[in-house]
């Protein structure tokens, strides 16, 4: 995952980045070429403040990324330069590449310092569950299953696989949120094992199940939860969500937890 080598300027970020993906591809470090986009002095989790370093490194074969050097390097190898440049303008792909940076260290310290850290308690999960597939909601969350796991001092993180359905019970008001029609009724779902959902906004007229058979909803791929509380992931387009699916705990932690914040500076 990454080194703990702390670097304080933008050569040694240069250097360790490219000594650092030159091993993780088996390759001479001289074929890797670097460059620093961002770097700013953050306060870190433990409070202090730290340089941080955001490294875009390419090698030979065409292969590229981005890594952070910093209190400890990491490379995003799910993420090529290109989908880093997706995740928002200038600054905001910076900003969501950092609070993974800081989601990633704290899942490591989690699963370091804290025992039965990735052990769920088997009924909290069943009630959780249940009430995500709750057919009286507004939303009812389909073809659902757990995929990660962690507890991080008294919270709990719960990553599901899934989607939604739009139930057609409920109208949306900008004013009022989702109001049922008359009676919460139970929603009629067919009792397979996977559930086609066409993907559609909640924020307009539900449509009948189309004819062949999906219903209306949002293809989400990830769920995230928090206690039991659901962390919405509306804010993000189809394209930065299918990249995030990939790490989805780290950005889960990073949006609540994450130290670094560059939204107000100024971009370079």
């Amino acid at each position: 995952m990454s080194t703990l080598k702390s670097v304080v300027s933008a050569a040694q970020a240069r250097d360790e980045v490219r000594d650092y993906v030159a091993q993780e591809l088996g390759i001479s470090p001289e074929q890797v070429q670097t460059r620093v986009a961002f770097n700013r002095e953050l306060p870190w989790v433990d409070g202090r403040t730290r340089p941080c370093f955001l490294v875009e490194w390419a090698e030979p074969n065409g292969r590229d990324g981005v890594a952070i050097a910093g209190p400890y390097t990491h490379n995003f190898f799910e993420f090529s330069r290109a989908d880093a440049y997706q995740l928002g303008a200038q600054n905001a792909w910076r900003q969501q590449l950092l609070n993974l940076y800081a989601g990633c260290e704290l899942v490591v310290q989690a699963r370091l310092t804290q025992p039965l850290t990735d052990v769920t308690d088997p009924t909290r999960l069943a009630i959780i569950t249940q009430t995500l597939e709750e057919r009286t909601n507004w939303r009812i969350a389909v073809n659902v299953s757990l995929r990660e796991f962690l507890r991080l001092g008294t919270d709990e993180y719960y990553i599901f696989n899934g989607s939604w359905v739009w139930n057609p019970n409920y109208r949306y008001s900008h004013l009022k949120g989702f109001i049922p029609y008359g009676e919460k009724t139970l929603m009629e779902l067919p009792k397979t094992g996977f559930i086609p959902v066409k993907s559609h906004s909640p924020f307009e007229a539900i449509p009948p199940v189309g004819e062949d058979g999906a219903y209306p909803g949002e293809l989400v791929s990830f769920i995230i939860v928090k206690n039991n509380q659901i962390l919405e992931t509306r804010g993000l387009d189809l394209y930065a969500r299918t990249l995030m699916n990939q790490v989805a705990m780290f950005y889960a932690l990073g949006r609540e937890h994450g130290p670094f914040q560059i939204d107000l500076l100024e971009q370079q």
